[in-house]
């Protein structure tokens, strides 16, 4: 009787891991098929997310465009509709 009950406790250990195993690649491959599903909306988010942002231009370089604003406008005494003629 010893025998059928190691034996009996083996088997149950393998199929605890042989359910474990299934479990672990029914995962992995329902992931993969969720990733390639989503692969262009997750590229774009980890492109939003991690990619590199572009360079702005600096706002006090003297050669950029500039900014006008109503108070630069008003000191030059002239409107925007006398510059445009």
């Amino acid at each position: 009787m010893p025998l059928r009950s190691a034996l009996k406790e083996r088997g149950e250990k393998k199929t605890a891991m042989l359910n474990l195993f299934i479990a672990i690649l029914s995962l992995i491959i329902w992931s993969s098929i969720a990733i390639y599903y989503f692969r262009s909306p997750l590229m774009q988010w980890f492109d939003n997310r991690f990619g590199k942002d572009p360079i702005l231009p600096d706002p006090d370089a003297e050669d950029g465009p500039t900014h006008q604003t109503e108070h630069s406008s008003a000191a030059s005494g002239t409107t925007p509709a006398d510059k445009a003629s």
